[in-house]
């Protein structure tokens, strides 16, 4: 996952002084299917801040991650509406990094990478009962 290009790079991380980490804005990247490893997904944190490694998992997976802020909403509580839905089961990888200061953020910084990444989606949440719904439809 280290070989993953960053889309955003603020130089290098300064490790020196937690000062010079103030200015650092958060890092992310997308990655095509890993041979030979399993789906995985890995949320750290440490004094520098916070950081997501999903390895193979599907766009749409993705999408739920980020918008179950951290809970993976089900495929059975996924509604899709798009034209290409093939499109969202691409495997990527994808890692996020959020220094400390953003951290109350973080998955507010996935979704909006996610869409980026994904202009032609529009993503909505609906809460019935105690359950979260995810609504896939085109971008029109």
């Amino acid at each position: 996952m280290a070989t993953i290009c960053l889309n955003f790079s603020y130089s290098q991380l300064k490790e020196e002084s937690p000062m010079h980490n103030e200015l650092q804005l958060f890092q992310y990247g997308f990655l095509g299917f890993k041979q030979g490893h399993e789906p995985n997904l890995k949320i750290r944190k440490n004094y520098r801040g916070q950081t997501i490694i999903a390895i193979n998992y599907t766009v749409e997976q993705l999408f739920a991650f980020a918008y179950g802020a951290g809970i993976l909403i089900s495929e059975q509580q996924t509604i899709i509406y798009v034209s290409n839905p093939v499109k969202l089961q691409e495997i990527k990888c994808y890692k996020l990094f959020v220094p400390i200061q953003q951290t109350a953020n973080f998955y507010m910084i996935m979704q909006q990478n996610l869409n980026m990444e994904f202009p032609d989606y529009k993503i909505t949440t609906e809460s019935i009962g105690n359950k979260k719904y995810m609504i896939i439809t085109d971008q029109e």
